[in-house]
């Protein structure tokens, strides 16, 4: 593996540099050495290549800036995501990290204030604090999804998901012509809740980790990820009970999920002018898209939920789907 010890980093240098920049963009005195910490975090997971170092500054307890420091010899994401937050123009609809320096094979950039997604009170305890909670993000996503990025090129909805994955096209009816009737547009590509910043006093939504970014993509793919995804949230006993039955209850079960998922997916497909039936369609193109992300970063796809997901859908298309857009 090309994996790096985290002892190899040199925390302080970065860490001096983070601040440096943070107070050439700023503008800021720079403070007295006793103001400033420093945190390091790598996340939790699978992922056995292409790992990451966080080294946070904080300048009087308020974090200033982040660095993104690879544990690996070879990983070029990095790169392109620097490069993706730089050209992103300010009037781009995703409030976002603003990009700062390169820090050697990482970048560094300005903090964003929030907390992640699903720690957000009142998320899994019902459909009404549910949507609540999700609505801005939604309607975030979607303002993403009507934008132009000047960068992107004319394609098809099939080439487009190519850049997603091998085979777009599943051999199944309900599959294959969402995939031929899908709305293009700039799309996050990871639009995961873990990469979601909420502010709950202001409903105030920030997005994280560019790494997949397309000026042109297969937008519906963006809103599934944040939607389902969810659902780990408020059922966690899928842990004990699998994947077969938390697709039950995310698509067929008595739960309040099921029309709290149908009433995301109808907002968005009318706030994008879009079948809510066909965005929901893509469902197994989302999975696929995320096994064959995460098997690229060396990480095992086996103790998460897309393979059931995909496969289920794709054997039996879940009966409300087909009423979503009456």
């Amino acid at each position: 593996m090309d994996t790096l010890a985290p002892e190899a980093v040199d925390v302080e240098d970065i860490a001096w540099r983070v601040l440096r920049a943070h107070l050439r963009s700023t503008g800021a005195l720079a403070p007295d050495e006793a103001a400033v910490n420093v945190h390091t975090w790598i996340p939790a997971g699978a992922r056995k290549v292409r790992r990451r170092m966080f080294i946070q500054v904080d300048v009087h307890g308020v974090p200033v800036g982040v660095a993104k420091v690879p544990l690996s010899e070879h990983d070029p994401k990095l790169a392109f995501e620097f490069d993706v937050l730089r050209r992103l123009a300010p009037g781009f609809p995703l409030a976002h990290p603003q990009p700062l320096e390169r820090v050697g094979a990482g970048f560094c950039m300005t903090h964003l204030a929030g907390l992640d997604l699903p720690a957000v009170p009142g998320l899994a305890s019902g459909p009404q604090e549910f949507w609540r909670v999700l609505r801005p993000v939604v309607d975030t996503v979607a303002a993403l999804h009507l934008a132009q990025d000047e960068a992107g090129t004319a394609m098809s909805p099939e080439q487009a998901a190519a850049q997603y994955v091998r085979r777009p096209l599943f051999g199944v009816e309900h599959a294959d012509r969402a995939l031929r009737r899908a709305r293009l547009g700039p799309t996050h590509g990871d639009l995961g809740p873990w990469n979601v910043r909420y502010d709950p006093e202001h409903a105030a939504v920030r997005i994280l980790d560019f790494e997949d970014y397309r000026p042109v993509g297969v937008t519906g793919m963006d809103v599934l990820n944040l939607l389902v995804t969810c659902a780990l949230v408020v059922f966690p006993d899928y842990r004990e009970r699998g994947f077969d039955w938390l697709y039950e209850q995310v698509f067929n079960g008595d739960h309040w999920f099921p029309a709290a998922l149908a009433t995301g997916i109808r907002h968005y497909a009318a706030a994008t002018g879009q079948s809510a039936a066909a965005v929901c369609d893509l469902t197994p193109l989302m999975c696929q898209w995320l096994i064959e992300r995460i098997t690229a970063e060396g990480r095992d796809t086996t103790g998460m939920f897309y393979r059931t997901f995909a496969d289920r859908y794709l054997s039996s298309r879940p009966t409300w789907v087909g009423s979503l857009d009456d």
